[in-house]
């Protein structure tokens, strides 16, 4: 069989098809090629640009996922002021948080808390008076996530040490604030009692 090319198809033994040319017709159309070229003054060669991978942080999260990010965020009963050491020398406040999907379900909640603990004023709407202390916890990422996680309450637990004495029964405010590119910011708040 003689193509345009003069190619000759020979079969082998695999049933594939194998192409011989003559090498002067591939020569002449090389150059033909070349000479072409330069005669089109519009011509530009291909550039090939490598892009970055698009961060995982930006887009939109698609649908069916969005229904397991956490909507709402608790802090649990179990959060109180603790000693944690056994010589009762470093003392905090023990949060233990809750976050929920859009079913109710407990789940894990990757991106940034603040945590600001405030005095108790009581007989107000807005139980805050004077904050007292600060704290911001990254857990974007996976370890940090997993070393706060408690899996037998599936709560977060974050011990936020404070250095100042802790009197006995009385009354502060806890306010939690998540933030993550993947949901709205999430707030929650919490009166409790030391000692208790």
């Amino acid at each position: 069989m003689t193509g345009l090319a003069g190619a000759v198809a020979a079969e082998t033994d695999e049933d594939d098809f194998v192409i011989q040319t003559n090498p002067c017709r591939r020569l002449w159309l090389v150059l033909l090629v070349a000479l072409a070229l330069p005669a089109c003054q519009d011509f530009k060669w291909p550039q090939w640009t490598m892009r970055p991978a698009r961060p995982a942080t930006t887009g939109p999260v698609p649908y069916p996922v969005t229904l397991v990010l956490p909507k709402t965020v608790s802090i649990h009963p179990f959060t109180g002021m603790r000693s944690f050491d056994d010589a009762g020398g470093i003392t905090g406040v023990d949060v233990r948080l809750e976050a929920k999907d859009s079913y109710g379900d407990t789940t894990r909640a990757f991106g940034d808390f603040h945590f600001e603990l405030y005095t108790y004023r009581p007989n107000s709407l807005d139980a805050k008076d004077t904050k007292i202390a600060s704290w911001d916890v990254p857990l974007t990422g996976p370890k940090t996530n997993l070393r706060h996680w408690d899996s037998i309450t599936r709560t977060y637990q974050f011990r936020l040490q404070w250095s100042h004495p802790i009197p006995v029964g009385e009354r502060f405010v806890l306010v939690a604030t998540f933030s993550s590119p993947y949901t709205e910011r999430l707030f929650a708040e919490r009166v409790f009692v030391s000692g208790q």
